[in-house]
């Protein structure tokens, strides 16, 4: 699987990530925000001091824009797959990353990270303008215990030389006592990155990695944590000295609104890095981020993987959990099998996550990257009086979307813009193609003009 250095140079070589030199009078959280918000490339920022930074490196353009790369092409090309590969090979393949049935043969390799720094603080990491100290996002943390190794993601502040203060999620300090070591690992694979936060979204933190697909891809290197990548552009090597320091975060990473997390002060013992690293940094709570883009694209393979197994059968075509939408919303495109198939699958997303309150039920043959299509089908095929229902307004809150953040229940919506299985198909309008608009005469003389224009 490909190493982050590496990925960061594919995608300048897909002319889709443009480096900065350093150094920067904005901070760099502000220009990775902005970036974002205008469906930019992906950044670099080359520092002469300290490692150099990649933002936006997860995340990809606007999904309401037209434009001819999709949001999770960037992702696709991290895992192996084609950028233009389709959502449906992306959410399959992240699957593939998490607890499978058997042990896959790990493999192990040297350990690219082998300069030592002096203390964490030589690292330079970014400081936000509204932040107290240097913060690291888009880490792993990685702690042994009996069964092996076990992965989460974890983003915290560097307070000094020796000492951070992170927040992982509650279930990863519950397997390890205080003073047991743990690593953290930043610039690792993508696969080792999605990995994590596939098993923070599906609460299986507990599940070892050695039993999970992403062993059999990602060659790994024992740490005094557990294993790492073995490709990890910096390893920080640390003992829990804390296990309930008073550390509060006004910020949090996306997916912290899907699991409790906890805080955790880390005493660094060593700090190890490749001769030139590079590690990825998100604009915590900016829209389009590549945390919220990594917790949106894991929960929907999780999601779409549990309702394709649910009923014995794969009626579900892509599901989609857009980060444009905050992830108050999820878009799943199925075949209907049944008057009321639709109501049932709306309830069963919403019991399996608490990220949205609003699910769209779009057709099969909808593309997932048009999204324009889908809020023409809510127009075209949901009557506001008939296909979008309501719940009691004594439902459990949605944890991410930005417009109910008061703890109150409220009601959650399902739009039904998929066409009703038991209409006739001579009653169901036909869509405006090139191929039904037109008599063939005329279809055949464009088509031939159209060759014709190709081929010079």
């Amino acid at each position: 699987m490909i190493p982050f250095a590496q990925y960061v140079h594919g995608l300048a070589g897909d002319d889709d990530l443009v480096s900065l030199d350093g150094p920067f009078d904005v901070p760099v959280d502000v220009l990775a925000g902005e970036a974002l918000r205008a469906s930019g490339p992906a950044l670099r920022f080359d520092r002469p001091d300290g490692i150099d930074l990649a933002s936006g490196v997860f995340s990809g353009a606007d999904l309401m824009q037209r434009r001819d790369a999709r949001p999770w092409s960037r992702l696709s090309l991290g895992l192996g797959l084609d950028p233009e590969a389709t959502l449906v090979a992306l959410l399959e393949t992240i699957s593939d990353l998490g607890p499978v049935g058997g042990h896959p043969e790990p493999t192990y390799t040297g350990q690219s990270a082998s300069g030592t720094d002096a203390d964490v603080q030589d690292l330079g990491f970014p400081q936000g303008e509204h932040d107290t100290w240097p913060v690291m996002t888009l880490g792993i943390a990685s702690v042994s215990t009996a069964d092996g190794t076990h992965w989460a993601p974890i983003h915290g502040s560097v307070v000094s030389g020796d000492k951070l203060r992170v927040r992982v999620p509650d279930a990863l300090p519950s397997l390890v006592s205080e003073g047991a070591t743990i690593t953290i690992a930043l610039g690792v694979p993508p696969a080792a990155i999605t990995t994590a936060y596939l098993l923070t979204v599906t609460e299986r933190v507990d599940t070892p990695i050695q039993s999970c697909g992403v062993a059999g891809t990602v060659p790994l290197v024992p740490t005094n944590g557990g294993l790492v990548p073995s490709t990890t552009e910096v390893v920080v090597e640390a003992t829990i000295a804390d296990r309930q320091p008073d550390f509060r975060s006004d910020r949090r990473e996306a997916w912290e609104y899907v699991v409790e997390s906890g805080a955790l002060s880390l005493s660094v013992e060593r700090v190890l890095a490749t001769d030139e690293p590079v590690v990825p940094v998100s604009p915590v709570g900016r829209p389009l981020a590549d945390d919220l883009q990594l917790t949106g694209l894991t929960t929907a393979a999780a999601l779409y993987h549990r309702v394709n197994n649910y009923w014995g059968i794969s009626p579900v075509e892509w599901l989609l959990v857009p980060a444009e939408a905050e992830l108050g919303i999820c878009v799943v495109a199925s075949d209907i099998l049944y008057a009321g198939f639709e109501w049932q699958l709306a309830n069963i997303l919403f019991s399996f996550s608490s990220l949205f309150d609003t699910v769209v039920v779009v057709d099969e043959d909808v593309p997932p990257h048009d999204f324009g299509r889908v809020l023409a089908d809510i127009w075209l095929k949901a009557h506001p009086a008939r296909d979008w229902t309501f719940s009691d307004p004594d439902a459990p809150a949605a944890t991410r979307p930005r417009y109910r953040r008061d703890g109150e229940t409220g009601s959650r919506l399902y739009v039904n813009a998929a066409w009703d299985p038991r209409w006739e198909d001579t009653y169901i309008a036909p869509r405006v193609t090139f191929e039904n608009s037109f008599p063939s005469v005329v279809r055949d003389t464009a088509q031939a003009l159209w060759a014709e224009y190709d081929a010079n």
